[in-house]
């Protein structure tokens, strides 16, 4: 009984042999005879085992190869983005200081330029903090300006800072006229973070869209810089005068370079 098990499994065995050998190439049989038919299939299948394994630790390698490529690339494409922006940055930066070269061209004032570093944070925009004081020649009731108009008027000085009450202020009170019928008006801000001209000529017909302007009167502004445009207009209580809205031509919650005006040149 023992002997025909034995018997059994030599001969399923040498079945299993067969079949291998059959599944190895020509080129994979490096032994002849009933040796090679023993050994061929072990040596085939061992080589598949390995090539197999090596090829997914090449895989691997080269995975992790890719996944550190990615990594850089990425990283580059961070610093990239940060270069970009801060070019753009640049780029706007030069175009306002531009903008601002080209307004003072067209007035003949000697100036201050500066950036704004500040600002009242708590309700309707009243005044800016700037970067020029009295070390840079900045004196109080010096006027305001940026490349779109007026701002307003430095009322504190330091030695390397001053703040500048804006036009929007309802403390704050500007001689200006129309530039198309020259009529003369006080402008001041309404408390609601919008400007309003008051005593001005009941009889002077205000269109929408007309341009009001520094007058020059009072001698604390310079003549002719851009306040903002007419958007409506009331009468005022005592019947003789008319109240004028005007919206300003300056952005002045982006606000980021201003010029204090001089003398004149």
């Amino acid at each position: 009984m023992i002997f025909r098990r034995k018997f059994i499994a030599v001969v399923i065995l040498l079945i299993l042999i067969i079949l291998l050998q059959t599944r190895v190439p020509e080129s994979q049989k490096v032994f002849r005879g009933i040796f090679g038919n023993i050994l061929n299939p072990v040596l085939y299948y061992t080589e598949m085992t390995t090539s197999y394994i090596s090829n997914i630790y090449d895989d691997y390698i080269n995975l992790v190869g890719v996944k550190k490529n990615n990594e850089e690339l990425r990283e580059k494409i961070r610093q990239l983005k940060l270069e970009n922006s801060i070019l753009s940055e640049k780029l706007t930066e030069y175009n306002r200081l531009k903008k601002l070269l080209n307004f003072k061209k067209a007035y003949d004032f000697r100036t201050i330029a500066c950036n704004v570093i500040g600002r009242n944070i708590e309700g309707f925009l009243k005044y800016i903090i700037i970067d020029a004081g009295s070390t840079d020649g900045v004196e109080i009731n010096d006027a305001v300006v940026s490349y779109e108009g007026l701002v307003g008027k430095v009322v504190e000085v330091y030695r390397s800072s001053a703040r500048v009450n804006v036009i929007l202020n309802v403390n704050s009170y500007v001689s200006v006229m129309n530039f198309n019928t020259r009529t003369v008006g006080i402008l001041s801000g309404d408390g609601q973070g919008k400007l309003v001209v008051d005593f001005y000529d009941k009889l002077d017909e205000v269109s929408k869209g007309d341009l009001f302007i520094t007058s020059g009167l009072g001698g604390l502004y310079p003549k002719g810089i851009p306040v903002g445009n007419a958007v409506k207009n009331t009468e005022s209580v005592n019947g003789i005068f008319q109240k004028i809205f005007v919206e300003q031509k300056v952005n002045f919650y982006k606000l980021e370079n201003v010029l204090v005006v001089k003398d004149e040149e």
